[in-house]
């Protein structure tokens, strides 16, 4: 294992040269950091997502009644008929 993680090394200095490998590896470990935030924020927001709601006896929970004619000022079906 200690071998092929020399060579590795060993490419990377090659192809990007030996001064650019700290800042490579700095940029590396910030979006790693960022990743890791970013899976921990989502799963903030998923456990916050399960809240319980509220009881169905709850008067903000439904204002309108399902039944009834519709609100004033709202528009209803248009009167059943064939179109001719």
């Amino acid at each position: 294992m200690d071998d092929k993680l020399l060579i590795v090394i060993l490419v990377l200095a090659i192809l990007f040269g030996a001064s650019r490998l700290p800042s490579l590896a700095r940029n590396l470990g910030e979006g790693i950091r960022e990743f890791k935030k970013g899976i921990a924020d989502n799963a903030q927001d998923d456990t916050e997502a399960a809240a319980p709601t509220p009881p169905a006896g709850d008067a903000s929970a439904s204002q309108a009644d399902p039944g009834g004619p519709p609100a004033a000022g709202g528009r209803g079906l248009p009167p059943a008929g064939d179109g001719r």
